[in-house]
């Protein structure tokens, strides 16, 4: 039976967002003189920052405390990732509405804030109602809760979703909430473990192509 809920990450996905935090995260780490491991900051990708922050506070023993970094990195977000000025990404708008044309309920599930998702879908006008923040469950990604909580927005159960995410710890916590998982490729950011991908696209282009064949 085909899938009929389809579940998008947001930043990465939707948004072309990673990027432009990626260049703010390498900024703040020269200036706190932490050695960017690309491994390790993917494993952050799809994660709250706070819990970046908390892990990397530790590793290095900084004197800054982690609501202090975060603080800072949402004030440097709003000078360089505004979500107006971020874009989207190409062909995701296309994609939104051939899933539409077949029949797909479609919903957002993203560890940022209710209010930056709400002003992505009106400033872009997406025809997205149904959504679910990391803010609305006590752990975000890679647990499965919000994944959970996003089926049931849209009216469907878990095994009958189907999700595009850029990070692993999203494909984690989807797979975890019995999910088929696309995963969503960008060459400009650190790689990203793919074990738990059904589907591997380089392009919403490619993604079209994954939704026509089911």
């Amino acid at each position: 039976m085909k899938k009929r809920g389809l579940i998008f990450d947001m930043d990465g996905v939707i948004l072309d967002s990673e990027i432009r935090y990626f260049e703010v995260h390498q900024q703040m780490f020269k200036t706190l003189s932490i050695p960017l491991d690309p491994v390790q900051y993917a494993t952050f990708m799809g994660k709250t920052g706070d819990e970046m922050w908390e892990e990397l506070v530790a590793q290095h023993d900084l004197p800054e405390t982690a609501s202090a970094l975060l603080e800072e990195e949402h004030r440097l977000f709003q000078i360089h990732a505004k979500p107006e000025e971020c874009g989207l990404k190409e062909g995701v708008k296309q994609v939104i509405e051939q899933a539409a044309s077949l029949g797909y309920d479609i919903g957002i599930a993203s560890s940022s804030s209710l209010q930056k998702i709400e002003r992505v879908i009106r400033h872009y006008e997406l025809p997205i109602t149904h959504y679910v923040s990391g803010e609305e469950v006590v752990r975000s990604k890679p647990d499965p809760a919000i994944f959970r909580l996003a089926a049931s927005r849209i009216g469907h159960a878990p095994e009958d979703c189907l999700v595009i995410e850029d990070a692993a710890n999203g494909m984690i916590g989807a797979k975890a909430a019995g999910m088929e998982v696309i995963a969503l490729l960008d060459d400009r950011m650190p790689t990203q473990r793919l074990e738990q991908a059904d589907h591997v696209a380089r392009s919403h282009a490619e993604i079209e192509e994954i939704l026509r064949k089911r």
